[in-house]
């Protein structure tokens, strides 16, 4: 699959308002797994993580992310 076809998990699709920081979470992990398509995700993912340990949250990406509905990576980093 080329970079501009690969599909990722849609996580905003179930998104609950006031659950920042588990979307931030679950954005890193998408973010890492785009890594090798998209060099500028490199940067994405660092500072999300930097989000989440700014905050001292519970939530340590790499989060779980479970299947569901997917998104190509273009949109995903839109909606980010």
């Amino acid at each position: 699959v080329s970079c501009n076809e690969m599909n990722v998990t849609n996580i905003f699709a179930d998104y609950k308002a006031g659950d920042t920081m588990e979307i931030l979470c679950k954005a890193a992990t998408v973010a890492r797994q785009g890594r090798s398509c998209h060099r500028s995700l490199e940067g994405i993912y660092d500072n999300l993580l930097g989000l989440l340990r700014g905050n001292r949250m519970e939530h340590k990406a790499p989060c779980p992310v479970a299947a569901g509905s997917t998104t190509s990576l273009k949109d995903f980093i839109k909606e980010l």
